[in-house]
């Protein structure tokens, strides 16, 4: 997982579930572009059929750190209008060649009519890419992400307010470094969860960094009582295939650096990973965007999957997270 900000190439992880089968019914061609609307409710009554075929071939979850941010806002948008762009047509070509059925995209710049992903699809991805089939996802999913949103104190303590890393989640602009979810299987919009509110304060606890200077909390009260635990947003997406459904739940956790001895990247990166290990134990505390309750139902079935910057050897997380 990378540690650095303007690092250019992508890393592609593919999550093989075996179980899932396809009974012949044909996936539905119509262009869905599933944007989570405010107000939107989770439907209690919506069942979850749990049927597979062992003799289908499997369904292929990934999630691919494609890099395609841009310094200022637009940008990405007015780089994918041609299709000319160097780097997306080898993200593009990477998919064309492994062809993931549900796809989660990191660091996907977010737009508010998701015009950019769009223009990826049409220019990119349904276009031949060094000889490659090319693919069509007619199922997309996006939403605002924290990063690049203010949040109104020094966060850093560098004594300068409205940088990036006094935003919510490290940003230039509002949504850099988003993401996006792509699927050949319908999306259940009405059940989609996010979690991009969700204060760190309120998951028992948190692991809250140390200012090694005073032995006191890092982050003042007036902080901690705004301070968002998703350093993107955390989101619950239940696919349907073939009557069943999967919950792809996806995030993209801050890296564990950028900061100092205080480690504030460090810890917030293990809560935010710790958030999916309490969500499928269906702990009690959390709650969504829409304000309910809980987490996941028990016996439902799930992947989880995203860039957590995370490893048990290498690297500057910490342990036990999940």
């Amino acid at each position: 997982m990378s540690n650095k900000r303007n690092f250019v190439a992508g890393y592609f992880f593919l999550l093989v579930v075996g179980m899932i089968g396809c009974d012949g019914t044909p996936v539905g061609t119509d262009r869905n572009i599933d944007r989570q609307s405010p107000g939107s409710k989770l439907s209690d009554g919506d069942s979850e059929t749990m049927a597979f075929s062992s003799d289908r071939p499997p369904i292929r979850f990934a999630t691919f750190n494609a890099s395609l941010y841009r310094e200022k806002s637009g940008d990405l948008m007015r780089e994918l209008a041609t299709g000319d762009s160097v780097q997306p047509r080898l993200v593009a070509e990477t998919i064309q060649r492994v062809r993931p059925e549900v796809l989660l995209l990191n660091e996907f710049d977010f737009d508010e009519r998701g015009e950019s992903i769009r223009l990826f699809q049409a220019n990119n991805l349904q276009q031949s890419q060094n000889r490659q089939l090319p693919i069509e996802y007619p199922y997309v999913f996006f939403a605002p992400s924290n990063t690049g949103i203010d949040s109104g104190f020094d966060l850093n303590r560098d004594g300068t307010l409205a940088t990036a890393d006094d935003a919510f989640g490290f940003g230039r602009h509002p949504g850099q470094y988003g993401m996006v979810v792509l699927s050949k299987y319908p999306i259940r919009r009405n059940q989609v969860r996010t979690f991009q509110n969700f204060l760190w304060k309120d998951m028992p606890g948190a692991l809250w960094p140390i200012d090694p200077e005073t032995d006191d909390s890092y982050y003042s009260p007036e902080i901690k009582k705004v301070f968002r635990l998703s350093s993107k947003s955390h989101w619950d997406l239940p696919i349907e295939i073939d009557g069943t459904v999967v919950h792809f739940l996806v995030s993209h956790p801050t890296p564990p650096v950028f900061d100092g001895p205080e480690d504030r990247n460090g810890c917030r990166n293990h809560d935010e990973i710790r958030f999916w290990a309490d969500y499928i134990s269906a702990a009690d505390y959390i709650y969504d965007d829409q304000g309910k309750q809980g987490g996941l139902p028990e016996g439902a079935m799930f992947v989880i999957a995203g860039d957590l910057n995370a490893d048990p050897q290498d690297g500057d997380s910490r342990n036990a997270a999940a």
